[in-house]
């Protein structure tokens, strides 16, 4: 599994230079959709031969917590069958389950593989992770700076000039502001905001690889090597998050570190009041800098809600926001909003029971865990999972403003991950309780929380 996991992963990272030289520089722009499908279907494939090979385990992984399973298949089910009455064609049905709860398949498929995982494996990806993560920060940086040197090499192998977004034809080579307005940086994504993202889904974990020799602002001036490289990964993640000049991403960030220090805000109240105005007039001056954008953005949730008022059993999955790059009609730049919309409130409600049933099992693990004296390896995966579950907070926020999964590039990266974590430390769910009552000692202190 982890041969497989390693390359694939790699392959989500690269996909979006991938497609740009591969189907827009060479095959001239023809059936750019078809990437994504083999993606997808590449992964479904790879599942389907786990399953296969694992049907004793399979057997018993579907008669435990069988809840968020079934209430995703009535999500389904319910979403397939207002788009079917309310005229939609197959194709659409088929991409707005693809864009409103590919996450959630990943959930499923994601946690069964990490039941399968032995500790050496998890450690193995987790190392893997780290690295990956860093590379691709890097490589982000080395490829906005070719492109800036050598403008016309990336002109020749699929890229368009400096400009927005636009469907069907080739991605800018730098998308800006406004027209003529400031460049903005995607590193190796496909747009500014997919990049901002995915600096902030993973700057929990970031921060929890480097956190041992980041301790304290002292430790900057210390000649250690070890931690001069973990505050310049900090320090260049942080830069690379304010290049992208996306004020979604600027929001999750305060989101994340605030969560991550509600100590120290506790303990430092007027330097956190400082902070926060110092923040909140950085996002109010971006928002000023992309004054038309902002003044779109606010509009466009006005209409939306309008929308909903009207019609609230929804127009049917593939209705808006992405939607709109190709026959969609309402934009209206709020992941909740677009659910309404597309699969109606009923449909919202479904959809939120199983994120409700899912964090369910995410507090399972986390009580099981705390009350359970384990191994210190044990303990480093539950807290690299929990503090990769500290985006999910962000991503509340996030979701009142932008559509975070329009790519698949985050779905992959973020939730296989996640989850696979998740699934690992299930297996442990039963089998703590009973050491618990052995051994009660807690092995997280109040601090780790």
């Amino acid at each position: 599994m982890i041969r497989f996991l390693k390359p694939f992963l790699i392959f989500v990272v690269m996909y979006h230079i991938f497609v740009t030289v591969i189907w827009y520089g060479v095959l001239g722009w023809a059936y750019p959709q078809l990437p994504a499908l083999g993606r997808d279907a590449i992964w479904l494939l790879f599942f389907a031969v786990i399953c296969i090979m694992n049907l004793k385990p399979l057997t018993i992984y579907l008669k435990t917590r069988k809840r968020p399973r079934i209430t995703l298949i009535i999500l389904i089910v319910f979403g397939v069958s207002i788009s079917l009455l309310k005229g939609k064609w197959m194709y659409d049905i088929f991409v707005g389950i693809k864009y409103g709860l590919l996450y959630l398949l990943i959930f499923l498929s994601s946690t069964f593989i990490g039941r399968l995982f032995s500790e050496k494996h998890t450690n193995n990806f987790l190392k893997f992770l780290k690295y990956l993560l860093i590379t691709t920060l890097i490589a982000g940086f080395l490829r906005q700076g070719l492109k800036f040197i050598w403008p016309d090499i990336f002109l020749h192998i699929g890229y368009w000039p400096f400009n927005d977004f636009k469907f069907w034809i080739k991605p800018p080579i730098y998308y800006l502001t406004w027209y003529q307005g400031t460049p903005r940086r995607q590193g190796i994504f496909s747009w500014p905001n997919n990049y901002g993202y995915f600096l902030i889904a993973f700057l929990p974990v970031i921060l929890f690889f480097c956190r041992q020799k980041f301790t304290h602002i002292k430790e900057l001036f210390v000649a250690n090597k070890t931690t001069i490289i973990n505050s310049s990964i900090i320090v260049v993640r942080i830069l690379a998050i304010l290049l992208t000049l996306s004020r979604t991403a600027f929001i999750g960030w305060v989101v994340g570190i605030t969560i991550i220090n509600i100590q120290r805000i506790r303990n430092h109240k007027k330097l956190s009041w400082g902070i926060w105005i110092a923040l909140l007039a950085g996002v109010i001056g971006l928002s000023v800098l992309k004054w038309a954008s902002t003044l779109g953005h606010m509009q466009a949730k006005i209409w939306s809600i309008q929308y909903v008022i009207n019609q609230p059993s929804g127009y049917g999955l593939w209705t808006s926001w992405p939607a709109v790059n190709y026959n969609g009609t309402i934009l209206p730049e709020n992941y909740y909003i677009q659910l309404m919309l597309d699969i109606g409130t009923l449909g919202f409600i479904l959809r939120t029971l199983v994120i409700l049933q899912i964090t369910r099992l995410a507090k399972k693990i986390q009580k099981s865990f705390r009350k359970t004296n384990t191994d210190i390896s044990h303990k480093t995966i539950y807290l690299i999972r929990r503090w990769l579950n500290i985006w999910r907070v962000s991503l509340l926020i996030m979701w009142l403003f932008l559509h975070v999964f329009e790519d698949s590039m985050i779905n992959y990266l973020f939730f296989v991950s996640w989850w696979i974590l998740s699934g690992y430390l299930s297996t442990f769910i039963k089998k703590d309780a009973r050491t618990s009552q052995r051994s009660p000692t807690s092995f997280l202190s109040s601090s780790a929380e």
